[in-house]
C-alpha cells in the first residue's frame, strides 16, 4: 500500500507544479488534482490486499502516472502525453477503491 501511496503523492506534486505554471491544460490538471487528493483521503482509510489484481493494476498505472508527470513539470510540453496517463491510473484506481469500499 505503501508504493501505491508514495506514487500517488509524487503524481500530485508534479501536477501541482504543473499547476502553478497556468498552461493551457490548466483545467485539465486541476480536474485531476480534485480526483487524486481525494482518491488519496479514500485510499488511507481503507485496508487493501497487496495481491489483488485491481491494487497490482493501480501500483503500476500510477508508478507510470507520476513518471509521466515528473517528466512533464520539467518539459510542460509533453503535458499532453502525461494526461492521458494520469487519468488512465485515476480510472484503475478508482475501480480498486470501488472494489474494496462497503
Amino acid at each position: 500500500m505503501e508504493s501505491l501511496i508514495q506514487n500517488l503523492q509524487r503524481t500530485i506534486r508534479a501536477l501541482e507544479t504543473l499547476s502553478e505554471q497556468k498552461l493551457p491544460e490548466a483545467d485539465q490538471v486541476d480536474e485531476l488534482l480534485d480526483q487524486l487528493f481525494q482518491q488519496k483521503i479514500d485510499l488511507v482509510n481503507l485496508s487493501v490486499s497487496s495481491s489483488s489484481p485491481a491494487y497490482q493494476q493501480a501500483v503500476q498505472a500510477m508508478s507510470q502516472a507520476a513518471a509521466r508527470v515528473e517528466k512533464a513539470a520539467k518539459e510542460p510540453s509533453r503535458l499532453n502525453e502525461a494526461v492521458p496517463v494520469v487519468f488512465d491510473a485515476v480510472g484503475k484506481l478508482a475501480k480498486l477503491l470501488n472494489h474494496v469500499m462497503p
